[in-house]
């Protein structure tokens, strides 16, 4: 099977265009800064926080994903009378929202900041989406689809798989604090593909 599938193929079959690469690089980044908490957050909320416990962190979540939910329909509908500068500009916004938002998790002590945060991430991940999953969608090359989006894939769930693991560990050697601004650090790398890409662009 994979000797059907590698061998006798050119090697520009397993090229893939600057944007696409930009964006798997960028999503590595991001979900592997995401997955070096998420596991393990309902420890954090109800071991560090006063008064947390793990319906807080339940509840927290569910912000989360409502207001990702809402800043996913505004700007959806507003990238789709943008121009593609704009959804980089939309994209590495989330990215930094993203990234502020697991700085203010490292001096939460209390649950209020937690429903903050976690709003804040939502609104990062709300404006960030529909602008990469734009940018890669419509950057995909032609007859390379099903490819690209498994290289996507490999490429997001083993730096998932390794940062879950490695959160696990730096939460309970070094505590949550580092933990949380290590991952904002690693989030806010995603960014760079996009200015490299950006940058390499604008030399043309």
């Amino acid at each position: 099977m994979l000797k059907e599938v590698f061998l006798g193929r050119n090697p520009s079959h397993f090229q893939v265009n600057s944007v696409v690469k930009s964006f798997i690089a960028s999503e590595a980044f991001i979900w592997s800064a995401w997955n070096l908490v998420t596991p393990i957050y309902a420890i954090f909320a109800a071991n560090n926080i006063a008064g947390g416990n793990i319906e807080v962190a339940a509840s927290t979540y569910s912000v989360y994903l409502v207001v990702r939910v809402i800043f996913e329909l505004i700007s959806g509908r507003f990238l789709t009378k943008t121009n593609e500068s704009n959804k980089y500009v939309m994209a590495i916004l989330g990215i930094i929202f993203i990234s502020l938002s697991y700085l203010g998790f490292a001096t939460t002590t209390t649950i209020m900041p937690l429903y903050f945060f976690y709003a804040i991430t939502g609104i990062g991940m709300g404006i960030a989406t529909p602008a990469k999953n734009s940018l890669f969608s419509t950057h995909l090359d032609k007859n390379k689809e099903p490819a690209e989006w498994g290289m996507y894939d490999a490429t997001v769930f083993i730096g998932m798989a390794l940062a879950a693991t490695l959160g696990g560990f730096i939460a309970h050697q070094y505590g949550f604090k580092p933990l949380f601004i290590l991952t904002a650090i690693i989030n806010i790398l995603g960014i760079i593909p996009y200015l490299l890409y950006i940058r390499r662009d604008s030399d043309y």
